[in-house]
């Protein structure tokens, strides 16, 4: 074989080779990023201890006065996702219905969350108009739920209930029932809620788990903006009135703990 022929077939080996070691590097490329499924965990709390539904445990609100908690129940819907204050992604149909007395209620998965890094996320506390008006609804917005007016035709969006000796009802209970959903008459009671990342960013992929962790503190409900006073009103069961003083205040309780952005 003469010289310029060994020279070809050097540079075909030697490009086969180059080749060869392309379609390894290929074929051993990281997957390209897949949405995935987000996770809310709520954890309800009376300033640094878990609620304890049992009205077993007292706590103490900012009028001073000890109270139990019996029942709390309240609507969480309409979940969008955030990258520095611009709309990336809406939940279509989130409704949740969170029940202290069932955990798994406290979980809230939303499913097929676009790839991306994400900086905070917002939701409503309540039931939008829309829903509030189409009649008789299944799921978390099932009336058997127990958070519906049947005589007003509108949903409860929070509730809380338990005993207060500064209550002056005598089984010494309170009862707020709070909602409302219109705007003309001053009775909406729906309240949006932004949980900002801080430093972190919630990364989403389906490779990974990501996991918001929120506190949503009963304190507050008492005291932030508006001093709530058990002995001054101890049921609200109706829109209007007081029942914005209570949604401006569960507006407050929520707050963000942490996130995992654990691989899997």
């Amino acid at each position: 074989m003469n010289k310029s022929k060994i020279i070809l077939a050097s540079l075909a080996l030697v490009a086969t080779s180059f080749l060869s070691c392309k379609d390894d590097k290929d074929d051993t490329a990281s997957p390209a990023a897949v949405s995935g499924t987000v996770s809310i965990e709520l954890t309800n709390v009376a300033g640094s201890v878990n609620v304890d539904e049992t009205g077993a445990t007292s706590y103490v609100n900012s009028s001073s006065e000890s109270f139990t908690v019996n029942k709390l129940k309240y609507y969480i819907s309409n979940v969008k996702f955030y990258n520095a204050g611009v709309l990336k992604y809406t939940m279509p149909e989130s409704y949740f219905l969170v029940d202290e007395a069932d955990q798994a209620t406290t979980h809230l998965e939303i499913p097929n969350v676009p790839p991306g890094s994400y900086t905070s996320v917002r939701y409503t506390v309540g039931v939008d108009s829309a829903r509030n008006v189409s009649g008789a609804q299944t799921g978390a917005l099932d009336p058997a739920n127990g958070m519906f007016w049947t005589w007003s035709s509108g949903y409860i969006f929070f509730k809380i209930e338990g005993k207060s000796p500064a209550s002056s009802q005598p089984d010494s209970s309170y009862v707020y029932h709070i909602g409302g959903f219109k705007d003309g008459n001053n009775t909406n009671a729906t309240r949006e809620v932004e949980i900002v990342f801080g430093g972190s960013s919630l990364v989403v992929n389906g490779t990974r788990e990501a996991e918001i962790h929120v506190l949503a503190d009963v304190l507050k409900l008492f005291s932030t903006p508006n001093a709530i006073s058990i002995a001054a009103f101890n049921t609200q069961m109706a829109p209007g009135g007081n029942a914005l003083l209570i949604a401006n205040n569960y507006a407050n309780m929520f707050s963000f703990e942490h996130i995992h952005n654990d691989p899997n």
